[in-house]
């Protein structure tokens, strides 16, 4: 079987979401199927990416479709293309692009072509069989948080993807609940295939941690609740005077942050809630080395990765009660109303105090992260891909 790999709207510039599971699931596939052969299609500075990565594996061909690369090949072919990016006329570009993919699928005798990223791009290729996965669908919950346009695409895009992919791979049930509901996708073309945690690196540290503290990795939009963490952490100022917290995580607003920080001062914390940004590498395993608890208020997840990082490193977990966390935690964390700072200080207490409690959830998270792992996925996937 020929499968190709849709990777038009990847960018290594661009580490997303999307990004990191495309970096995980895609050497994981490789390494599992030697079987099929994978076809990486994109632009030239994200195949070049790839292939730097993956040009090891036999299995694997990368294919560019750009402009640099057509000027050698056809001169007329890159002009109008290069008049389609000067005008910013994405439906003219895409139609370019969707001819020679399709012409291209057809030459090859591609099988599958797989969209890992979410969206189907480029559109109008009706002649081959679609996976599809679905990795966020908060702008259906929260569209407060998004432009009008960016809105209507996202859902156009998700709708898209239900109507045209003969199996979508959804990274939580709560995320197929949502196709369900929101967009009417049939149960029997729905599968779900959970996430695992990226490999942390061994990076140089550069970061200075407090004595005490626990950890929120979570960019800063409002559905995040960093303020439930921040009055609870008002709650227990006095109880433990040298706890602090640090909320780690790309400024998504700058007036959010300022917001925050402002509540902070009100809650007399201002001191012990730090911003230090995006951690990795040897920052973030630092800090769950360190850390006494991940807290994780979020009002929606779509799946949860910092959940099964900090199980694998035997950190307890503290979260809120709703959408796939629960389904992530299972038992092996505390689970608290959402926006409630007084259950979620009470539950940050019994961590601190309680040794026994604190034991038992990193034994239990420990174990709860074994089923989480990228060779599974890559196995899950391959199942979707060999039964259409």
């Amino acid at each position: 079987m020929k499968i190709a790999v849709n990777l038009f709207l990847t960018s290594p510039k661009s580490i997303t979401g999307a990004f990191i599971y495309i970096e995980d699931i895609l050497p994981a596939l490789f390494r599992t199927d030697s079987n099929n052969t994978y076809y990486l299609l994109g632009h030239a500075e994200t195949i070049k990416y790839f292939k730097d990565s993956y040009h090891d594996f036999s299995n694997v061909k990368f294919r560019v479709f750009d402009i640099r690369r057509d000027i050698f090949i056809n001169p007329f072919r890159a002009l109008k293309k290069l008049v389609a990016k000067v005008r910013d006329d994405n439906r003219a570009r895409e139609n370019i692009i969707r001819g020679e993919v399709s012409a291209f699928l057809k030459k090859e005798g591609i099988n599958i072509y797989f969209s890992p990223s979410q969206t189907i791009y480029p559109r109008g290729l009706d002649d081959i069989k679609h996976v599809t996965t679905i990795l966020d669908l908060q702008f259906d919950y929260f569209p407060e948080n998004f432009s009008t346009h960016y809105l209507e695409e996202r859902r156009r895009d998700a709708k898209y993807a239900v109507d045209h992919s003969e199996k979508l791979i959804a990274i939580s049930e709560y995320t197929k609940k949502t196709l369900r509901d929101k967009y009417n996708a049939p149960l029997d073309k729905m599968g779900v295939i959970y996430f695992a945690p990226h490999e942390i690196e061994n990076t140089p540290v550069t970061i200075r941690l407090p004595s005490e503290f626990v950890f929120y990795p979570a960019a800063l939009w409002p559905h995040k609740n960093h303020a439930v963490l921040i009055k609870a952490l008002g709650i227990l100022k006095d109880r433990f005077p040298k706890l602090c917290v640090v909320c780690a995580g790309v400024v998504k607003k700058e007036k959010l942050k300022k917001e925050l920080e402002l509540m902070a001062e009100s809650e007399c914390v201002g001191e012990r809630v730090l911003f230090p940004g995006y951690m990795f590498g040897g920052n973030l395993r630092l800090i769950y080395e360190k850390v006494k608890a991940l807290v994780f208020p979020s009002s929606f997840e779509g799946f949860g990765i910092p959940l099964v990082e900090a199980m694998q490193f035997g950190v307890p977990v503290i979260a809120a009660d709703n959408t796939s966390i629960a389904e992530v935690v299972g038992n092996a964390g505390i689970l608290v109303k959402t926006g409630d700072a007084e259950a979620l200080a009470g539950a940050i207490e019994k961590v601190l105090t309680d040794k026994s409690l604190r034991d038992e959830l990193i034994e239990k998270g420990h174990e709860r992260a074994k089923i989480f792992s990228w060779e599974k996925a890559a196995k899950e996937t391959l199942a979707v891909f060999n039964s259409i």
